[in-house]
């Protein structure tokens, strides 16, 4: 099978200037400059021949033009202190490190800083503390600050490589401290002790950066110290170490794969595992690993010049699925070389194409998608769905005569519409995309966060609604001023605001990718178009009609998935019992991590997710805008509640359906790795099989479901964004006289926020996101939990005040910003929201007391203990009817 959509597409760099080039050299970047280094050939002749190898101190540094291009030749930048090949060579941002190695033919324990030096046109050379002992054929990479290598090496009187190695030296110390030494005391990798291994970084499904050890071989050693090409070990099994836990973990073994070559007799090898010792590695993505090319064995023991050249074989491995799949060859198969990254290439300069024989040839590479078809039908039927909603935003427009109509409804929505708009709002195309592609890559732990929907369904239908009901606000921030002062009222708002601006982005971005990866268009002009269409009929029809196309969207993405989970489990074999015992026997089904330890609030435990999503869906339920102004678009608090319920018991059963698509998609890419796509993104598993599985008029309803989820959240934030503007900023202005005045400036605010939220995911699109939903996460601790805080000290304290709520609110704000930024607390951004809502209010409630409590003329209705029962409103009140009440 052939990869996805993704081409890994080749090309040459100017050779390097030495015609026999290069086996070991070092091989790096750094200040944006290439860097190959040292080296050994057989510059007289073949080594069959009896002529001698050579060893190199040669630094050569290829730089980009100004416009970004590869110069047209190489610079000679400098020379290493030895003669030096065969050494582990490690890109850091501080320079190219350069481990061990051989100087001459003789192993050395040197290490080696290089930094290219712009200006100068020079590489400068800085020793680092040395190995702990003699080491050649080492590999390494490079997580965080730490650099690790793995190899092995021969004690005394041995004839194999008996003591393995697996060293690490911290690059970050403070300068005033003792120079950093390498760790000998980690865990030895399992299996043979062995050299010329691949090693390679890459990220797991969690994000967290394992090192993998790939093959490898071990010679045997004559008396003389010459390796016996007889009896040599080649092996196919690999390793990942995980430094968080400094635990190994076996992988899947190498893959059975056809020798492609006919110059020699491969029928023993015709269907095996390839070896790849002394190929190369590197992480591609956020979850492939490329090996390319390896010495396999299989030809050790022929004569010398009768070597074929080595395998040009591809092999990506994925870290989510612990599977292996054969990718297009590259061009020329090279061994004892390095690969890096540059710019966004992926560099391989020189190298053993076969025994005894060096190319100058420089062979990059880059990872490039091509866009499946996606035809008319579907075309039709997304079109189709776009023109509908566009219809309801123009039906609506004929009913909105005040700005209570645009605002409110005219509080006419019905309980089960006003139910669905909440799930859509809440979930969106952050579930749609990020929460399958979450389980697909981890599990099912953040379904948890889903149930917290209950208990605060309770809280919301038994004390939220009734509340806001009876103070018959528009605004949900209105109370922030009756209860504390104008400025709270207005820096909550704005917190909103912002908040609703930084969703908006998120939700576009996401269903952007699966547009871009089945359409002609790119995910900026994918932006640009849902944004477009949401700015249209949102500012068109007000909140009914964003409601009822809430309504609408929520039907259509439910039946999308529905359909597309079908399809998945249809197409693997077994089916559903086969889709489940895999899903168990992975542990994609898991559900929760029951670890109480003090250091588990930087993981998802299972207390991590509950206390942290109550405390996220506490403050969108209780204190989110475009939330609470759905409570108040029903005729009456009776519908109020029921719709709460809808919405409460969509969340548990609803959101299911996603994780169970995500686990289905696993399973289904783990029988087919060959179809994902080498390099992609996690958030891209869902559209990656909308794109290329899914039939003509299916991928059209999907894909249409992809935009209902967009589409609401995005009307949603632009209606309750612009209410809160015109309600807690420009009405207390005075800015119109009249209500028609508001309704036309209610609809320019719409236009201006929707416009805003598009250049604000258009921006995204530029700089990307490891995972939407954490990021999502991260969002709502940082703007909610201070405004959550705030309606929590004003609904449960009689003692709050204004003093406190700003002091309160600012430094709520405050502390969760100083923990998204400080890497070393270590906090799950799940527990963002809470530390943000607990932090105002005990700092709000010690503020209000030191400055003397609540004023004693604060109306009553502002606690919940002495709520007022809601005031009955005509229908048709306009909203500044509203504000003079």
């Amino acid at each position: 099978m052939s990869h996805g959509s993704a081409d890994i597409v080749w090309q040459q760099l100017p050779p390097l200037p030495d015609d026999h080039g290069f086996g070991g050299p070092a091989v790096g970047v750094h200040n944006d400059a290439l860097i190959v280094a040292g080296g050994a050939n057989f510059p007289d002749g073949p080594p069959w021949a009896g002529d001698p190898k050579q060893w190199h101190d040669t630094i050569f540094v290829l730089t980009h033009t100004a416009e970004g291009q590869p110069a047209d030749a190489w610079l000679v930048g400098g020379q290493l202190p030895k003669r030096i090949a065969y050494g582990a060579a490690v890109s850091c941002p501080s320079g190219l490190l350069l481990v061990g190695g051989e100087e001459d033919g003789t192993p050395i324990r040197d290490v080696y800083r290089l930094t290219w030096t712009p200006v100068a046109q020079q590489v400068q050379v800085e020793s680092l503390p040395p190995l702990p002992e003699p080491v050649s054929y080492l590999s390494g990479g490079l997580i965080g600050s730490t650099v690790f290598v793995a190899g092995a090496v021969r004690s005394d009187g041995s004839d194999r490589l008996d003591k393995k190695v697996f060293w690490s030296l911290n690059l970050d110390h403070a300068d005033d401290s003792p120079a950093p030494t390498w760790n000998k005391d980690l865990p030895a990798y399992p299996g043979s002790a062995r050299h010329k291994c691949v090693v390679a970084v890459q990220q797991l499904g969690s994000g967290q950066e394992n090192l993998f050890v790939i093959s490898g071989s071990n010679p045997r050693f004559q008396p003389d110290g010459s390796p016996d090409l007889e009896h040599f070990e080649h092996f196919t099994d690999a390793y990942r170490y995980d430094p968080l836990a400094n635990q190994w973990f076996r992988i899947a073994d190498l893959p059975v794969v056809p020798d492609p070559r006919k110059t020699v007799d491969a029928s023993p090898f015709a269907q095996s595992r390839w070896p790849v010792a002394a190929g190369v590695g590197v992480g591609i993505g956020q979850s492939h690993l490329l090996v390319l090319s390896g010495s396999t064995g299989r030809y050790i023991t022929l004569p010398l010049d009768e070597r074929p050249a080595f395998p040009n074989t591809v092999l990506a491995y994925h870290t989510i699925t612990d599977t292996w799949s054969v990718a297009e060859p590259m061009p020329l198969g090279v061994v004892t070389t390095g690969i890096t990254r540059w710019g966004d290439r992926f560099v391989i300069p020189s190298g053993e194409i076969k025994p005894g024989v060096r190319t100058n040839k420089v062979q990059a590479f880059a990872i490039e998608s091509s866009t499946a078809s996606f035809g008319m039908l579907n075309y039709s039927v997304l079109g189709v769905y776009l023109l509908g909603m566009l219809a309801v935003g123009g039906f609506f427009a004929t009913r909105m005569k005040t700005t209570d109509d645009y605002f409110r409804g005219g509080q006419r929505v019905p309980f089960w519409v006003a139910g669905l708009s909440i799930f859509a709002t809440m979930l969106s195309s952050i579930t749609f995309i990020a929460l399958p592609a979450k389980a697909y890559a981890t599990d099912w732990k953040y379904y948890l966060a889903q149930l917290t929907i209950l208990p605060i369904a309770l809280i919301v239908v038994y004390l939220v609604i009734p509340f806001f009901r009876g103070i018959d606000a528009t605004s949900a921030y209105e109370y922030l001023e009756r209860r504390f002062s104008k400025p709270v009222r207005m820096l909550a708002s704005l917190q909103f605001i912002l908040f609703q601006l930084a969703r908006m982005a998120i939700v576009m971005y996401l269903p952007a990718l699966a547009l871009a990866a089945i359409t002609p268009l790119s995910i900026l002009e994918c932006v640009i178009l849902m944004g477009v269409l949401s700015v249209i009929y949102c500012t068109l029809g007000g909140v009914e009609a964003v409601v009822w196309t809430d309504a609408i969207q929520t039907l259509v993405l439910l039946g999308g998935l529905l359909v597309a989970l079908g399809i998945v489990v249809f197409n693997v074999e077994g089916g559903l019992s086969t889709t489940v015992d895999t899903a168990v026997r992975d542990g994609k089904l898991h559900l929760a991590d029951l670890d109480f330890s003090w250091g588990s609030w930087a993981t998802t435990t299972v207390w991590v997710v509950l206390l942290g999503q109550f405390f996220g869906s506490l403050y969108s339920y209780t204190a989110d805008q475009a939330v609470v102004q759905r409570y108040l678009t029903t005729k009456d608090e009776a519908d109020a509640r029921k719709a709460m319920w809808t919405t409460a018991w969509m969340g548990v059963f609803g959101s299911s359906l996603f994780f169970a698509m995500g686990s289905a998609l696993y399973v289904f890419y783990k029988a087919h790795p060959a179809l994902l796509d080498v390099g992609m993104r996690n958030d891209s598993v869902l559209p990656l099989f909308i794109a290329n599985q899914l039939p003509a008029g299916i991928a059209g309803l999907v894909v249409a479901g992809v935009f209902a989820a967009a589409q609401s959240t995005i009307s949603t934030s632009m209606n309750s964004t612009a209410t809160a503007i015109v309600t807690d900023f420009c009405m207390p202005l005075h800015i119109c006289r009249t209500d028609s005045g508001y309704l036309r400036l209610a609809r320019v605010v719409t236009a201006s926020i929707g416009i805003a939220g598009t250049l604000t995911a258009c921006w995204l699109t530029m700089v990307g996101s490891a995972m939407a939903i954490d990021a999502f996460i991260s969002i709502i601790g940082l703007f909610g939990g201070a405004v959550c805080g705030l309606f929590m000290l004003g609904m449960l304290t009689h003692q709050g005040n204004a003093v406190g709520g700003l002091v309160g609110a600012l430094a709520g704000f405050a502390v969760v910003l100083w923990i998204m930024l400080d890497e070393s607390l270590a906090i799950n951004r799940f527990l963002y929201a809470g530390i943000g809502t607990i932090t105002t209010f005990l700092v709000g409630y010690v503020v209000s007391r030191l400055t003397g409590g609540a004023r004693q003329t604060m109306p009553t209705g502002l606690t919940v203990y002495d709520r007022t029962p809601a005031p009955h409103t005509p229908p048709q009140a306009s909203l500044l009817e509203h504000a003079s009440r």
